[in-house]
């Protein structure tokens, strides 16, 4: 692994039943960067995140951080790499019964020994750095979806982490809170010098962050580069993702039989 690459996934393979979801996928992320993980929907983006975290074992090929293979780490270790990792989930997943500020201390207490006294000094600085530190008494039932989904991020990045991860920041934000998330994971990125993986569908927002993108496909790497690189793509798999047009290569139907022979087969059950 080059000095410059914090994750390195090398001949991924990862099957759901008899379903292959990857086959054969390589990246490589960069340490520092904005990596963007983009492609159609079930493609397994979700689940590559996961694998990365060790939270599932591929079928085969190897996925490295900091130069550790992670599926092969002991439960110890791997409970430690975790520590250098935040992950902000889809929902924010916060504590209902937690109130803000003790959902972003949740992280401290559990992985650190730090006097209350210095925990309080890092949750307001992470709270003040998502604009939230005069919330920090609200508990998430009275937060905006927005709210909450800075919330979430103030807690990923509790630990100063070497690299997060975001799975779908920007779903169900209006266009304000999603200008707020753009710009809070660029500042925030820069700030603490992290390593960013982000997965999404929301391409104008995730381009105008990324260093880095890759788009997958059918198990694999449809294409890489950078952002404007991919814009220019005259590849039509990716240009039909990136301008989201309706018909091309990448099909909108899940793979079945002719809808004629389904159709009339009127006595088998679905």
């Amino acid at each position: 692994m080059a000095d410059s690459t914090l994750v390195e996934v090398d001949n991924l393979h990862f099957l759901r039943g008899e379903r292959p979801i990857f086959s054969g996928v390589d990246l490589a992320i960069p340490k520092g960067r904005i990596t963007a993980i983009m492609g159609p929907s079930g493609t397994g983006k979700t689940t590559l995140l996961k694998l990365i975290a060790g939270q599932l074992t591929p079928d085969e090929g190897r996925i490295r951080v900091a130069g550790e293979d992670v599926h092969r780490l002991s439960r110890q270790a791997l409970f430690r790499m975790r520590r250098r990792m935040g992950m902000l989930f889809q929902s924010g997943a916060l504590f209902s019964d937690l109130s803000v500020f003790e959902n972003v201390a949740f992280p401290l207490r559990v992985h650190t020994e730090l006097p209350e006294q210095m925990i309080r000094d890092v949750v307001l600085i992470k709270l003040q750095a998502v604009g939230l530190r005069g919330a920090r008494h609200l508990m998430p039932s009275e937060l905006s979806g927005g709210m909450t989904r800075r919330v979430a991020l103030a807690r990923a990045v509790a630990l100063d982490p070497d690299l997060i991860m975001y799975d779908e920041p920007f779903v169900g934000q209006d266009p304000i809170s999603m200008g707020v998330l753009v710009t809070l994971i660029r500042s925030l990125n820069s700030a603490f010098n992290m390593t960013a993986i982000i997965v999404s569908h929301d391409i104008k927002e995730t381009l105008s962050i990324a260093d880095h993108v890759y788009v997958i496909a059918d198990g694999r790497v449809m294409a890489s580069g950078s952002p404007s690189s991919l814009r220019d793509s005259e590849d039509p798999r990716v240009s039909q993702f990136i301008r989201g047009k309706p018909d091309g290569p990448v099909p909108f139907h899940y793979p079945s039989e002719s809808f004629a022979d389904d159709i009339f087969a009127a006595s088998e059950t679905p």
